[in-house]
């Protein structure tokens, strides 16, 4: 089963996140600050990571830098989803490593879900 870490500070986006992912047949996995978010994609090892910029402890840029310079998840694709749209963040956010990003405001679950289900049929096909 293909694993997803929801790396997400809002509870309620998080536990619809993870609600939508599993009824799409993903193994989802919350974390809900940047601390836990590192530790249990070292863990896990998740095929993609959901990671939300604005969290408690580590935000999420350091924790892409952090996954993206451990051999044992940089390979895992991240896509970062962020209510930030300004040029800088986004830049930052590519340059750290990120597969690809969304705005959280102007996506719906179903957006996000195929999203997911993009980056993960395109990074299957070209890993």
């Amino acid at each position: 089963m293909t694993k997803i870490l929801v790396a997400e500070d809002d509870k309620l986006i998080s536990n619809s996140l993870c609600d939508a992912l599993t009824t799409e047949g993903f193994d989802a996995t919350p974390a809900y600050d940047g601390e836990e978010a590192v530790a249990k994609a070292k863990e896990l090892i998740p095929d993609l990571v959901l990671l939300d910029i604005m969290m408690p402890k580590l935000d999420g840029i350091s924790v892409l830098w952090e996954l993206k310079a451990d051999p044992s998840t940089a390979h895992v694709p991240v896509v970062v989803s962020t209510n930030i749209g300004d040029v800088e963040t986004i830049s930052k956010i590519i340059e750290a490593g990120a597969v690809d990003y969304l705005l959280k405001s102007d996506q719906s679950v179903d957006d996000i879900i195929q999203k997911v289900k993009d980056v993960l049929n395109r990074t299957v096909k070209l890993g």
